[in-house]
């Protein structure tokens, strides 16, 4: 399902599509990175969720980028036989690296090539495992499995969900927990196990998934703790990153902020009443949770280049299981927790949304669109979570640079 667009998106239409040359010319000023904030804070939570002690736990956290290279070199390099990548705190921390289908002949070559790329990054603990289906292969039935689960959740009061299992080697298809399926949504499920066997998993979940803007303007406006909260016709969301195309700086925040309303403001307590801007374009739907506004003053905004004053985003990544992530809302302020699914299709009331990552990060309303990183690396773009309890849903900032044809700007 493609959103609908505001009637002001034809204008900037060409603009979205202009090849990117060079970055803008106008100066930035310094960055002020906090690395030791982001490290304590990651590594904090990261010990309460595997009870290891803190030292271990910033351990782990330390050498995450490593990890993360890593594993985009191993997907580079292994081609269609990667079958994914994970950070495995069980076993203490270690990059796990999984292999599709090798023949016996092969297995031992295809071993080294990890094993030697681990050794030159001193990552020597990097686990190599086999297994039947190629990341390529999950991701093809995870999107023909959101594609049945879209038409079925239509109407349905409770939908289904569904989310790549790397570490199992599979797609899991969640089901509310303890609620009548319809008719359609059965026959996904009777679909699913007779198409695909035993890639598929079938499990429930049990608190529906809730996009997370604050709705009423006022009726939830917490003193602002850092990033910039954004005001639109019905609600109050939060910034994420900085981009630019052409000569053009675009902010990246939730698709579902731009659908209620053609304009962002900024409130009085945080910088007074200057507009911000206009949106460009924006999903939010099967395709993803992103929107760009196009920003009016681009000398007032070049200072938040870097999504937050103190914090210098270089450059941006793909999403593993294990890895720790972080953001920064108007609401919960600054939250990290552990990517536990990727390529995950998420149903909030009325909405099929497919290609999310899931993780721990607490949020609340108001969090939605805030950039979602770790150090100096962009990941997302906060779009919701669950109704109860800890959990964060994020777009993954790749898809949503390419869908916008836009380049992060970097610190």
């Amino acid at each position: 399902m493609r959103s609908r667009r505001l009637t002001a998106l034809t204008l900037a239409a060409g603009v979205l599509t202009t090849a990117l040359v060079g970055t803008p010319a106008m100066a930035a000023p310094d960055p002020r990175p906090e690395a030791a904030r982001a490290v304590d804070t990651a590594a904090a939570q990261l010990a309460r969720d595997h009870g290891v002690s803190t030292a271990e736990a910033a351990r782990r956290i330390e050498r995450q980028d490593a990890q993360l290279a890593m594993a985009d070199e191993m997907k580079a390099r292994l081609g269609q036989r990667f079958g994914g990548a994970w950070i495995d705190h069980d076993r203490g921390g270690r990059l796990t690296v999984a292999v599709a289908g090798p023949e016996k002949a092969t297995a031992g070559a295809l071993t080294r090539t990890v094993t030697d790329a681990a050794a030159s990054k001193g990552l020597t603990d990097t686990h190599t495992v086999f297994v039947k289906r190629t990341e390529a292969d999950l991701d093809r039935i995870s999107a023909r499995l959101a594609e049945r689960i879209a038409g079925a959740n239509s109407g349905a009061e409770h939908g289904l969900q569904s989310a790549i299992d790397v570490t199992r080697n599979l797609v899991r298809l969640d089901l509310p927990k303890d609620k009548a399926l319809t008719k359609a949504q059965q026959e996904v499920v009777n679909w699913a196990r007779n198409t695909y066997g035993d890639a598929i998993e079938v499990a429930h979940y049990a608190n529906p998934s809730v996009p997370r803007y604050c709705g009423g303007q006022y009726s939830c406006d917490p003193p602002l703790r850092s990033g910039l909260a954004t005001y639109m016709g019905g609600g109050r969301c939060t910034t994420a990153f900085m981009t630019y195309a052409g000569s053009y700086y675009y902010m990246l925040t939730a698709g579902h902020c731009a659908e209620m309303g053609s304009y962002f403001s900024v409130p009085t307590y945080t910088y007074g009443t200057q507009t911000v801007g206009v949106t460009a374009g924006y999903d939010f739907g099967y395709y993803g949770d992103s929107a760009v506004v196009r920003v009016s003053d681009a000398s007032w905004w070049q200072p938040r280049g870097w999504v937050y004053p103190q914090t210098a985003i270089r450059s941006y990544g793909y999403d593993y299981v294990g890895q720790y992530v972080c953001k920064q809302g108007s609401t919960t302020g600054y939250t990290c927790g552990q990517v536990t699914e990727t390529n995950a299709t998420v149903y909030y009331p009325g909405r099929t949304l497919t290609g999310m990552t899931w993780s721990t990060a607490c949020v609340a309303a108001g969090d939605s669109g805030s950039g979602v990183y770790y150090g100096s690396r962009a990941y997302g773009i906060l779009s919701g979570g669950p109704n109860s309890g800890c959990g964060m849903i994020h777009e993954p900032i790749t898809r949503a640079l390419s869908r916008w044809g836009v380049t992060l700007l970097a610190g």
